[in-house]
């Protein structure tokens, strides 16, 4: 799992090896991420993903129309594996003609993983972007402005050990870096499977400790997971909730309800959004996902992916 944003968690694993432990910032509350958002798409979409056409490559394909609606486009990428720990892409967006492309190497410093991109026709595009795992920490950042004479990073940490782990996110270095401003830009979240049986229950304060959030997720059984999650603004004083449950229905079927509404705080009304997912295979090497949203007033969207791997 590889979630962290500013965050503190803890969880009940013991190494950076099992599957739950967070290992970078936007790792901590990944379990309520996936529950209540993870992939859901009101977009309509069909891909395909061939690999071994040749020895190391791989070609990926997409036609994407956004929001059901208008003309699509697509994109068109290939992936080739340089060395073992060398990987050169290069993508082509249809009809835009945009380009970009990079490289990544994972063997220069043990624990590093460094990836340069960018449009190769525009240099200021250029942005390296370093993953670095030692022991219980991990770090992420992204660099930019490579040209510019005075680069900008973008960093966020995470530290997991045994049953806890802690992130913060939102550390911006640059040529008008100020310490004393700091505080007030970071991201903080703490996570723990160790506190209810069975569950995930994380914290994340943003915006300023202005946004807090809460959630929890929990595992019935292998099939079954149900969760919840509140997101209090101080300042307006409003909160939002939401209540999830997926279902594994077979090997090759799974499902899921979200239910989201204002809270009533402070004067505010209930106005739950009803959002379904299903994803399962729908014939040889193609699985397909569906997602519909219905709000009280009868407004509903929709979207319908296709993918399909040779």
């Amino acid at each position: 799992v590889q979630t962290c944003a500013l965050p503190i968690c803890a969880t009940s694993q013991v190494t950076r090896d099992t599957v739950n432990m967070p290992t970078y910032f936007g790792d901590i509350a990944k379990a309520a991420k996936d529950l209540l958002t993870g992939s859901v798409n009101f977009d309509n979409k069909a891909s395909i993903d061939a690999k071994n056409v040749a020895d190391g490559l791989k070609i990926t394909g997409n036609c994407v129309q956004k929001g059901g609606a208008g003309d699509p486009t697509g994109t068109l990428k290939a992936t080739y594996d340089l060395a073992s720990d060398v990987v050169a892409e290069a993508e082509v967006g249809v009809p835009s003609n945009k380009i970009s492309a990079s490289l990544a190497h994972s063997g220069l410093v043990k624990g590093m993983k460094a990836t340069l991109s960018g449009n190769p026709q525009d240099v200021k595009t250029a942005k390296l972007a370093l993953q670095y795992l030692y022991g219980a920490v991990g770090v992420k950042a992204d660099i930019t402005e490579l040209t510019a004479g005075a680069p900008k990073a973008d960093v966020n940490l995470c530290w997991a050990d045994g049953d806890h782990a802690a992130g913060v996110s939102g550390i911006t270095v640059d040529k008008s870096f100020d310490p004393a401003a700091l505080p007030k830009k970071l991201s903080w979240s703490v996570q723990s499977t160790g506190v209810v049986p069975d569950s995930t229950v994380a914290l994340a304060l943003s915006d300023a400790f202005d946004t807090v959030k809460a959630s929890v997720v929990t595992k019935i059984d292998k099939d079954t997971t149900t969760g919840a999650e509140v997101v209090y603004k101080r300042a307006k004083g409003t909160a939002t909730g939401s209540l999830g449950l997926s279902k594994r229905f077979s090997a090759a079927c799974t499902g899921k309800a979200v239910v989201t509404s204002p809270l009533p705080l402070n004067g505010a009304a209930a106005a739950p959004v009803l959002t379904l997912q299903t994803t399962g295979d729908v014939f040889a090497n193609t699985t397909g996902s569906a997602s519909v949203q219905v709000d009280t007033a009868a407004k509903y969207k929709y979207g319908f992916q296709f993918a399909t791997k040779v």
